[in-house]
């Protein structure tokens, strides 16, 4: 790698966000660490007790860093290069994402018939889930026609977050999966009945959202299932996040019915915001994306009678635009969703609820889970803190531990329930 190359490359590492950067180093410190194991097994001892081969100086982490920089990133910056000389980049709005294609909004358009069609560069499509979605700003360049009907577009990068909702990779938890990008507020879609209220999915959804950076609200639907008996017991469960400060939108969404004005709370909360829709499978999202807005008529499915299982009529994310400026990215159901990028450390942060206590605690460091004078647990025994929401806590932060396997943890909040 000669010097210019080097510094081409050092430029481009500069411009990738913090997220990109840690990355990268991540990748390069595994990489680097593999070498090493491998040439230490190459130096195996002789017959003799001679070593083969001398002791070898480690390369640089940098050198690693801006090798993985140029496989990377290299080719859209040479896309890029080319790009600026032709002027040809165009910047948009990712507003459906399909297998290495997505449609893209031009900046400064409004109306979605002027959106295009673009085609994922190779170095992207290779980190799919992970380096675009739903919601994101993107660069753009005009390739070659393949033909005399069409302009062929292809993404070349991705422009900086300003928040993500994302979680692990159902296949390989190491890998992050990005549900959406750029949102202001992650509206998370409950139902009480049919299928039943799931607050861990909650919980893990609070999480992800409080890490990416999104605001939450939380959207009851179905409430016309409930009679006058229930109605106030079952929507009593979600107490805890309306204490921890969280809004509450109560909705009735039916499909085929016009239930616009049983979502005017909901509406009201989303005003000039972009938005996600995120829940478990059946619980409404399309149909209250639909109330909204009519006009949009998603594809909606009822729950499945023998198991209370929604089915997953919403297969890929995209973005609609709805009337008061409100932009809402729909995204698939989900029945698991884990942990995204969160350490035992950072996961104390997540609870917005224990902040105002969390600087009266012993310890600077303290988890709120076995240390002397903790000012959390305090709360929670005086009843300022929701011992519901710090059972949650605790089983979370014992899953991060343990990598997964939560112990139960009921025998150590009992006495809390029982003294409110």
């Amino acid at each position: 790698m000669n010097k210019h190359q080097r510094t081409k490359l050092e430029g481009i590492l500069e411009s990738l966000s913090k997220a990109d950067r840690d990355r990268v180093y991540d990748l390069a410190r595994e990489q680097r660490s593999a070498a090493q194991k491998r040439r230490r097994s190459k130096a195996r001892e002789t017959e003799d007790g001679e070593r083969i081969g001398g002791k070898r100086r480690a390369d640089p982490l940098i050198d690693w860093v801006l090798r993985i920089v140029e496989k990377e990133y290299g080719h859209a910056q040479k896309v890029r290069e080319r790009s600026h000389a032709e002027d040809d980049l165009g910047e948009g709005l990712v507003i459906e994402l399909t297998r290495r294609r997505a449609t893209v909004l031009p900046s400064g358009e409004t109306d979605v018939s002027s959106a295009m069609h673009c085609r994922l560069s190779a170095e992207l499509a290779a980190r799919q889930q992970s380096g675009i979605a739903v919601g994101d700003r993107v660069v753009y360049t005009k390739l070659d026609a393949k033909d005399d009907d069409e302009d062929l577009f292809e993404i070349v990068s991705v422009m900086e977050r300003r928040s993500k909702l994302a979680r692990p990779d159902a296949h390989d938890p190491r890998q992050e999966r990005v549900v959406a990008a750029n949102v202001d507020v992650v509206v998370v879609v409950v139902s009480v009945v049919s299928p039943p209220l799931h607050p861990r999915l909650i919980d893990r959804y609070l999480v992800a959202i409080e890490s990416g950076g999104c605001e939450a609200i939380i959207a009851v639907n179905k409430v016309d299932l409930l009679d006058d008996s229930n109605r106030e017991s079952e929507l009593s469960k979600l107490d805890p996040y309306r204490e921890a400060g969280i809004p509450i939108a109560v909705c009735a969404a039916v499909p085929g019915d016009d239930s616009s004005s049983r979502v005017d709370e909901l509406r009201s909360l989303l005003a000039g915001k972009t938005c996600a829709f995120v829940g478990h499978s059946g619980v409404g999202k399309s149909s209250l994306a639909n109330a909204l807005h009519p006009g949009l008529m998603i594809e909606t499915g009822r729950v499945r009678e023998h198991d209370q299982r929604g089915r997953h009529t919403t297969t890929a994310s995209a973005m609609h635009f709805i009337e008061p400026n409100i932009r809402v990215i729909d995204t698939p159901g989900v029945r698991f969703f884990g942990l995204a990028d969160v350490t035992p450390e950072e996961l104390r942060w997540m609870f917005p609820e224990f902040v105002e206590y969390t600087h009266d605690c012993k310890f600077n460091d303290c988890s709120h889970d076995h240390e002397p004078g903790c000012a959390v647990e305090s709360a929670v025994e005086a009843g300022k803190v929701s011992s519901v929401r710090y059972e949650t806590y605790l089983r979370l932060l014992e899953e991060l531990r343990t990598g997964g396997k939560p112990k139960d943890v009921t025998e150590r909040i009992r006495p809390l329930q029982e003294d409110e």
